[in-house]
């Protein structure tokens, strides 16, 4: 199995949040976004060589390949409402005029 990392499994989950939008939009009830706490159970890695990298990647729950426990961390990232380029909110809810006064 590839080793998934934090960057991707994020950008996984912004992919996720945009279709979830998307499906509801059209919906009676919505869901406005706020803050979004993820957390991660991730695998370190020094290399040896020159560059003394280091790697991150996110450890799959039920995964068949055995990490040493020493070896993984938890990392947790609080995303804030999501905001457009020029950092202006992201209307991501309407309100539905059935519910409204």
């Amino acid at each position: 199995m590839a080793e998934l990392g934090l960057a991707e499994a994020i950008a996984e989950i912004r992919r996720e949040l945009m279709d979830a939008m998307a499906k509801g939009a059209d919906a009676d009830i919505q869901f406005p976004v706020g803050e979004v706490t993820l957390e991660f159970h991730v695998g370190v890695k020094k290399s040896g060589e020159g560059s003394g990298k280091v790697k991150v990647w996110v450890i799959e729950a039920g995964a068949g390949g055995k990490i040493e426990h020493d070896q993984v961390q938890t990392v947790t990232v609080v995303l804030q409402p999501p905001v457009d380029r020029d950092g202006k909110p992201i209307k991501v809810a309407r309100r539905s005029s059935s519910m409204m006064g």
